[in-house]
């Protein structure tokens, strides 16, 4: 029964470090080079038919811009207010007509940074010798003695079994559900980027209508920034999770009851990687407090 019970722990690991193999990829891979760069190439595409409107939505914001300079400032500083709409107007003619090549620096040096921490092993998990040892030491068998205390270590022992076999179960479950999430989070991560990329022109063009309007160009860099930069963090958060999972399961967490022991493993297993699993879909929301 031990075998069957350590194979199912390490089955529940195998196919966390399987599935997080698989996420660490799609972590490192650029927006730009997925699936041959074909998304990419498509959202290009509906980009540049999309930028044809830039210059004449700017101009109609850069229009409203002046008439609210006209209006709310006084006379004496409208010549002022004229001459800051109107380098405002060619700083956003500027910026959309290199908007393309902006948006691609900015994904470079976030797939650098993400590549960077991506790097090397630190997201797997095993059976360490402190798991095994308490495994393999809970499913003892008491050696017979016809006696009171025999017969409660024999049910402690059979229910430790019971424990660790259903747990090694719910084990498993746990991982798969909890890397299928991180997959999908890192999936968003590459679709986020491209689907906000079509429309950065006419965030841009909003800038030339002044101060208030402007911010929705700064809050589109800022938001896109943020998704690119998100994978990074995700790596972060994994390793991280990981770590703390590996160290977590020690003597000094356990007590002398094999039961209570039984019940502490298999929950602190299980507890990282849901743990992980929702930080790293909670990422954007800390992206957005970050930036």
């Amino acid at each position: 029964m031990e075998t069957v019970v350590k194979a199912l722990y390490n089955a529940s690991f195998a196919i966390w470090n399987t599935l997080i193999g698989i996420a660490m990829t799609i972590f490192r891979t650029s927006p730009t080079a997925v699936s041959g760069g074909t998304p990419y190439g498509i959202v290009h595409s509906l980009y540049t038919s999309i930028s044809s409107a830039t210059i004449p939505i700017a101009t109609c914001f850069f229009v409203i811009a002046i008439y609210k300079s006209v209006v709310t400032a006084p006379p004496e500083q409208q010549a002022q207010r004229f001459l800051m709409d109107g380098v405002r107007y060619c700083i956003i003619l500027f910026v959309a007509a290199n908007l393309w090549q902006i948006l691609g620096y900015i994904m470079e040096f976030s797939d650098g940074i993400t590549a960077t921490l991506g790097g090397g092993a630190g997201y797997t998990l095993s059976m360490d010798g402190d798991l095994e040892r308490i495994i393999s030491e809970s499913l003892v068998l008491p050696e017979f003695e016809l006696s009171g205390e025999w017969i409660g270590k024999l049910f402690e022992t059979l229910g430790c079994c019971i424990l660790l076999l259903i747990g090694g179960v719910v084990l498993i479950l746990v991982m798969v559900a909890s890397s299928l999430s991180i997959i999908s989070s890192a999936f968003e991560r590459i679709l986020k980027p491209l689907v906000l990329m079509p429309f950065a022109g006419i965030a841009v063009a909003m800038g030339a209508g002044g101060h208030e309007i402007s911010r929705s160009m700064v809050q589109f860099l800022k938001t896109f920034f943020g998704f690119c930069i998100s994978g990074a963090m995700m790596v972060v958060i994994i390793k991280t999770g990981c770590v703390m999972c590996t160290e977590l399961v020690s003597d000094a967490l356990y007590g002398t009851n094999d039961m209570e022991n039984c019940i502490m493993i298999t929950v602190q297993a299980a507890i990282t990687p849901i743990v992980i699993a929702g930080l790293v879909k909670g990422t954007d929301g800390m992206i957005q407090r970050m930036f």
